[in-house]
């Protein structure tokens, strides 16, 4: 039996249920030190006799009647108490079942290892009897792997790799853990698949994903049907008809040529190489076609830049997912949907992209596998630009415009996992630079940097939140200088600072990611803008706003700034993938401060965040005999 102090599940039950007129935390403390565990027995009896030994006779009905009438959720209070089950678990419990709460924790308390840890839900069934070898206990074994897994960003494990895992939770042999995988795969909750297992729920999307593009490769065969008869030569005239203001390279007019005749496209590309261009080609082409076209991008930013450069509308994945699922918007089979920067999109997101899009509609999804993946659970473009039966264009030219500031050919350099020579940094400067510091410094280097660019637009891009050059401290630096300087301030932000919205907000239509300032403070809200629109953030919200001083890299991907500037730290996560994007973030300026040897090192760090084991497109053809 887990100890627990006995009575805080009524205390907290009798203080917080708005049920309970008139009792406060305070008073329902003293109830508990007066009756004890009897305090039960006394509500369930409704004997307001005992209770108006501490409560005004009329408040003790009033608490007798709201125990009766709350009677479900009291039982639950008993159970939870009775057991010693710890009160976080039994909150989630309550929140996640309701009244049958106490029902599904005697069936299997294991069911709670979706918003709990496995060492947590084992003692509650130790609490409840469940024995070691009890089958419950074996198939969540091998959920809870299977769900930490998920934690770390892979949606397969190696059967070998699994078993020992579970061994490890279990505390048992390797061969009862392939007892326990076995029960867990005729359960349902381990899915096998090329010599591992998968959750049920990764494996379901990734089949999902699967099937749809295999169904639109099948489609191929009937390009008449599929394609409405758009041939090479119906592209090649549209192209001409364009004229030279288009100058298109061959690679740019193969990847139009290529959307135009496949359902499901890739489009890759590093900085410089027109990917842009392309698009506003596309664009035109689906058009011309009779194609209605969506762009989407995960990041509001990113949108707003691809809306701008294509001079046509795009939107939010989310805004665009809210839109069909409201049904504000309908796609037909002359569809094409248009996703920038796809290297961020995780396995369940590009799941819903698909699942919307009608299977006669084209998909192109562009971006640059060299990227940092996901913040999301699986990979999905860096995945599906391994398989070879899936169109793709791949752009390598670098346009003149852009080797103006060398950000390309050193990104190029980066990508490539080479080691580029930078120049020491000097204001005024284009291009990329380096300012080597230590780890101390590299605050006031930065500060030094933002003042010689203080009429630029700078962004402060880092990889790390927690440390003396992590987001956190960055953040608080710079806002403390405007506090210092007299500016207004309120609940952590002052007047100028800059801000970022943390959470999709469609009644707003600010998204997680999008950027603005800190314009005022009315009363106890804090006034923003964003996108030239003013927002008020009382203390309910506040939560949902953050400096943006600096920013994760993570955070930036996908938006472009004229300069940015990058804290480098000899840290683990300071790889390629992690360097390259920042790097790419910049149109004009990206200067490096800190440790050049942790810039080399992780330039040479082949990215961990690549590393994720993942089993969409492992199957071969012949054995994706999947049914959506």
């Amino acid at each position: 039996m887990i100890e627990v102090p006995s009575g805080r599940y009524i205390v907290e039950f009798l203080a917080t249920r708005p049920e309970f007129v008139g009792v406060g935390k305070a008073t329902a403390v003293r109830l508990w030190e007066r009756f004890g565990q009897n305090l039960y027995a006394i509500l369930g009896d409704g004997d307001i006799d005992r209770l108006s030994e501490l409560l005004d006779r009329n408040q003790a009905a009033i608490v007798i009647e709201a125990w009766r009438n709350q009677q479900a959720l009291a039982d639950c209070v008993v159970f939870f108490d009775e057991h010693g089950i710890e009160i976080g678990i039994s909150r989630k419990a309550i929140d996640f079942w309701g009244i049958e709460a106490v029902q599904k924790m005697r069936d299997n308390p294991y069911r709670l290892l979706t918003v709990c840890t496995w060492p947590q839900v084992d003692r509650v069934a130790t609490a409840l009897g469940i024995r070691n070898d009890d089958p419950r206990r074996l198939v969540a074994a091998v959920e809870s792997v299977l769900y930490d897994r998920l934690d770390r960003k892979h949606t397969w494990c190696d059967g070998s790799l699994m078993r020992g895992l579970v061994a490890k939770r279990l505390g048992t042999a390797v061969e009862h853990a392939s007892a326990a995988v076995e029960l867990a795969v005729a359960d349902g909750a381990a899915i096998p698949i090329e010599g591992g297992f998968q959750p049920a729920g990764a494996a379901y999307m990734e089949r999902f994903i699967e099937a749809r593009i295999r169904g639109h490769l099948r489609k191929l065969s009937d390009r008449d049907l599929f394609l409405d008869g758009i041939r090479t030569e119906d592209v090649a005239s549209f192209l001409a008809g364009l004229g030279p203001s288009a100058s298109l390279t061959v690679e740019q007019q193969k990847a139009v040529e290529m959307v135009m005749q496949n359902p499901f496209s890739l489009l890759i590309g590093g900085a410089g190489v027109g990917k842009t261009t392309t698009l506003r080609a596309i664009n035109a082409a689906a058009k011309h076609f009779g194609m209605n076209v969506y762009q989407l991008a995960i990041a509001g930013r990113a949108a707003g830049r691809i809306a701008e450069a294509t001079q046509q509308p795009a939107q939010t994945v989310a805004s665009w997912l809210k839109g069909l699922s409201d049904g504000r918007i309908e796609l037909g089979r002359h569809t094409l949907v248009v996703v920038d920067e796809a290297s961020m999109l995780d396995l369940p997101t590009l799941y819903r992209i698909l699942f919307y899009l009608p299977t006669e509609a084209r998909c192109l999804l562009v971006g640059d596998t060299a990227q940092l993946p996901p913040i999301g659970f699986g990979l999905t473009l860096h995945s599906l630009v391994l398989d070879e039966r899936i169109a793709k264009a791949v752009l390598t030219q670098i346009f003149r415009a852009s080797k103006a500031s060398g950000i390309p050919q050193v990104s190029l350099s980066i990508r490539n996992g080479h080691v580029p020579e930078l120049l020491a940094y000097q204001n005024g400067s284009l291009g990329c630079s380096f300012m080597e510091c230590s780890e101390a410094g590299i605050i006031g280097s930065i500060e030094d940097i933002v003042q010689d660019l203080r009429h630029e637009e700078v962004q402060i891009v880092a990889s790390v939140y927690a440390g003396t050059a992590g987001i956190d401290t960055i953040n608080a630096y710079f806002h403390d200088l405007r506090k210092r300087a007299g500016l207004n301030s309120m609940h952590g932000f002052a007047e100028g600072d800059p801000c970022i919205w943390t959470v999709n907000d469609y009644d707003r239509h600010l998204w997680n990611g999008s950027m603005g300032t800190v314009a005022a403070f009315d009363g106890d809200s804090v006034v923003t803008m964003f996108d030239g629109k003013c927002h008020r953030v009382g203390p309910s919200e506040i939560q949902k706003l953050s400096l943006a001083y600096c920013i994760s890299v993570h955070k930036a991907q996908g938006s472009q700034f004229k300069n940015v500037v990058l804290p480098v730290l000899p840290t683990a996560n300071m790889d390629r993938a992690m360097i390259y994007t920042a790097v790419t973030r910049a149109t004009d300026r990206i200067i490096l401060v800190g440790s050049k040897a942790g810039f080399s090192q992780g330039i040479q760090r082949y990215p961990r965040s690549l590393r994720r084991e993942v089993a969409l497109m492992l199957r071969s053809a012949d054995t994706a005999d999947c049914a959506v």
